[in-house]
């Protein structure tokens, strides 16, 4: 990572970097924030074991996770309250299914998928996040594909 600017300084651009790749990829500007937001209030905690060299992949990973999280709150919400208005439904549609099914895997291949599928990282990229090499990463991602 380049070295411009305070700590406080490269966070608020990670910070922007992020929500602007959260909004490319479908989320609220609001939702893209509050991960961000969370973000913050972990760093802080993880300051001991932060580098210049690891603050990116982290940052970028444990917002993405965040969102992952508040996607998932918001889902289950959403299917209480149309549990209750319509409990007479005939099915659901295929993405529906497709997010049961990337729920009943593990969380790391949850996170493999979602990284490569819906973020649509490279696999460097993803390897990098990981601190994994690209070959394990490819892997990982054949192995939670097939589960």
């Amino acid at each position: 990572m380049k070295q411009e600017g305070t700590f406080e300084e490269v966070l608020l651009l990670l910070g922007q970097e992020v929500i602007r790749v959260l909004i490319e990829k479908g989320s609220t500007l609001e939702d893209a924030e509050d991960a961000v937001s969370k973000t913050y209030d972990t760093i802080f905690s993880s300051l001991i074991y932060m580098t210049q060299d690891n603050l990116r992949p982290w940052f970028f990973r444990v917002s993405f996770n965040n969102y992952i999280d508040l996607f998932r709150k918001k889902k289950r919400e959403k299917e209480l309250i149309f549990r209750y208005v319509d409990s007479q439904s005939n099915g659901t549609n295929e993405s529906e299914n497709l997010w049961m099914i990337i729920d009943s895997l593990k969380r790391q291949e949850q996170e493999l998928l979602i990284f490569k599928y819906y973020y649509r990282l490279s696999y460097e990229d993803i390897a990098s996040m990981l601190n994994q090499k690209v070959e394990t990463v490819k892997k990982q991602l054949y192995r939670a594909r097939k589960n």
